[in-house]
Formats: C-alpha cells, sequence, structure tokens
C-alpha cells in the first residue's frame, strides 16, 4: 500500500501539475491573443495655400491707362490770376481692395517763390468746388493727407485737381517754373 499511497501521491501531484500548467498555458495564450490583436487606425491631413494679395494704386487720364506715374501738363504762359483744371483717375491695380491717401508738394527751387504764390485744390468727382481732398491755399502748404473711401481691386476714381496763381504772384517768377507733384499712397492692413 505504500507503494499504491505513493504512487497516487506521485499521479495527485503530477495531475495537479498539469492543471496548473494547463491553466498557466491558457492564462499565457488569453494574454498573448490580447496583446496582438490588430488594431485599425486611420488618418487624415490638411494643407492649405496662403498667397499674398497686391497692394498697387496708378494714376492717369483714364482708368485704362493708369500708371505709377503719371505727368500731366498744366501748360506754359501762366500769369497772375489764371486757374486751370484737369481731370485724373486714380485706379487700384491691385488685388485688394485699398484704401488711398492723397498729398502733395510744391518744387519752390532757390526760394523763387511758387509755393506762396498757387494755390492747389484736390477735389472728389467732374467739379472741383465740392467733395475737397486735399487743398493748399496760396502762402500755405498743403493740408495733412486725407484718407480715402476703399477702392475695391479694379476700381477707379476720377477726381478733379485745379491750380490757381494769386493775383499779387510777384513779378520775380516770370519765365520761371515749377513741379507740384501729388502723391498716392494706397494701404491695407491693420494700420489703415
Amino acid at each position: 500500500m505504500k507503494t499504491r499511497r505513493s504512487t497516487d501521491a506521485v499521479r495527485g501531484a503530477r495531475s495537479g501539475n498539469q492543471v496548473k500548467a494547463l491553466l498557466s498555458l491558457g492564462l499565457l495564450a488569453g494574454f498573448g491573443a490580447v496583446s496582438t490583436l490588430a488594431s485599425w487606425t486611420g488618418g487624415a491631413t490638411a494643407t492649405s495655400t496662403i498667397g499674398a494679395g497686391t497692394v498697387a494704386i496708378g494714376v492717369g487720364a483714364t482708368g485704362p491707362t493708369v500708371e505709377e506715374r503719371y505727368t500731366f501738363d498744366m501748360g506754359t504762359n501762366w500769369y497772375p490770376g489764371l486757374s486751370k483744371t484737369t481731370m485724373i483717375t486714380v485706379k487700384n491695380t491691385g488685388t485688394l481692395a485699398a484704401r488711398y491717401k492723397v498729398s502733395g508738394a510744391i518744387a519752390d527751387e532757390n526760394g523763387e517763390g511758387w509755393g506762396a504764390a498757387m494755390a492747389v485744390q484736390i477735389a472728389n468727382g467732374a467739379s472741383c468746388e465740392e467733395g475737397v481732398l486735399l487743398q493748399k491755399d496760396a502762402g500755405s502748404e498743403f493740408d495733412e493727407p486725407t484718407t480715402q473711401a476703399s477702392l475695391a481691386a479694379g476700381e477707379a476714381q476720377t477726381l478733379c485737381v485745379e491750380y490757381s496763381l494769386l493775383t499779387n504772384a510777384p513779378t520775380t517768377l516770370q519765365g520761371k517754373s515749377t513741379t507740384i507733384t501729388l502723391r498716392f499712397t494706397a494701404t491695407v492692413g491693420v494700420s489703415s
């Protein structure tokens, strides 16, 4: 019997070890199955192309003829009391809507007195009397530049420019000439 008991004890221990081994194997197989599960993923990418617009303004006789620089002839043979007007067109030649300012200057070379003897007025539209945008009275400098309404890309605005030589202009201006510059500056962005 002793042999039978020890054989039963060995069998019981062996079968207990087998059960433990099978349970351990099942546990490992279970974790292994969980850790090797296939995972599915998806993704998406968003890209954007950004292009800067352009800010450009031109001036000329008509909308189709605007350029960065435009020279218009106010003639010669000026005399005291003479006043002349001309129409110019300001056009937004850029791709963005833009506000613009107009400023002016008169070259008074050698202190000849042109600046003091000339009056200049720029107005919005066909009449130089209404909608004054910039003015320079005789004896003074040009006013501070004024900001105009926004011009859409491709939009044009006609301006009337009037020059006047004072009736009491000094005789020292005879035979002399001067340059009057009107500068149009378009601005887009936070500072506009």
